[in-house]
């Protein structure tokens, strides 16, 4: 199988590095500013937290970050934008808890949907706040394209380790952009209340062994 050429950790502007590094919003941002950043991203997590999706507003998120309006718009066009950054934050808080453990399971597939699993069971200890970052995630426009770059190399980035490969092939590449795409659609779908946790969960189990049954496993 020929090997893909594009990193794992890729992402627009090499986002998820300046996330990693704690440099965001921008690497020659002065600390002042990225704490700004980091306070304004906080408090819409928490305004979704406490209200879901139609509580983060943008005076609210300035309000509550204690800066001025304007800063909100300078790092953030929309609201949306503002909640795929924090989706990304949180997803790549999970891919950081497999880091350095090894995943128990006898195949691809196994420790794949272990992940799911642990990482899936997550978005139900705080609801509203995952239920916000999944519409963001659903209506973002191409304002916020530099973080939704990011997200799809953090998924395959988490699912390459999980299956335990260093340099990806491309039809391994291809099972898990399948996978990562099962895995919000189904999620949009808890989002509206037409399936339960353990429904997502069938339905990724479907797909991975579909997906991974002719990679042996």
């Amino acid at each position: 199988m020929s090997t893909a050429e594009e990193p794992l950790t890729a992402g627009h502007d090499g986002l998820l590095s300046l996330l990693r590094n704690g440099q965001l919003p921008s690497r020659g941002a002065k600390a002042p500013q990225r704490e700004r950043y980091q306070r304004i991203v906080a408090a819409a997590m928490e305004l979704a937290s406490e209200g879901g999706y139609d509580a983060v507003q943008m005076r609210a998120i300035a309000d509550r970050a204690g800066v001025a309006l304007g800063t909100v718009y300078r790092y953030f066009p929309s609201k949306n934008h503002m909640l795929v950054m924090g989706l990304l934050m949180v997803f790549d808080g999970m891919r950081s808890r497999f880091e350095d453990v090894a995943i128990p399971g006898d195949t691809p597939s196994e420790r794949i949907l272990f992940v799911l699993r642990k990482n899936t069971e997550v978005l139900e200890k705080d609801r509203p706040r995952y239920e916000a970052l999944v519409r963001a995630f659903m209506f973002a426009d191409a304002s916020a394209s530099a973080e939704l770059d990011a997200f799809g190399a953090l998924m395959t980035e988490m699912f390459a380790k999980t299956i335990g490969v260093e340099q990806i092939s491309d039809d391994q590449l291809n099972a898990i952009r399948v996978i990562g795409d099962v895995w919000m659609s189904s999620l949009v779908s808890w989002v509206a209340g037409r399936i339960s946790v353990d429904e997502v969960m069938a339905h990724l189990g479907l797909a991975v062994r579909l997906v991974f049954r002719r990679l042996g496993g």
